[in-house]
């Protein structure tokens, strides 16, 4: 069976509400694990951007670039 995530190229920006704890490490493996890369920029690669409470500059980035842009429900098992 082929991993659920193959071709998936993922930059990951999540944080907690508050902005205190950045979660996206968590995120990151279970990309991984899920057949997906990850990749450390957002850059001409990257077909989706997993985002929460993050910059609002990332989030106008992956606009302008026209990446996917999903929210953490899309990487849970």
């Amino acid at each position: 069976m082929e991993p659920a995530l193959k071709g998936v190229s993922a930059f990951v920006e999540v944080w907690s509400s508050n902005r205190t704890e950045n979660y996206s490490k968590t995120f990151e493996q279970q990309l991984l694990d899920m057949g997906a890369k990850v990749s450390k920029t957002l850059n001409k690669h990257v077909t989706h951007v997993v985002f929460k409470d993050g910059r609002l500059t990332t989030w106008k980035k992956a606009q302008n670039m026209g990446v996917k842009i999903v929210s953490v429900l899309w990487v849970e098992k």
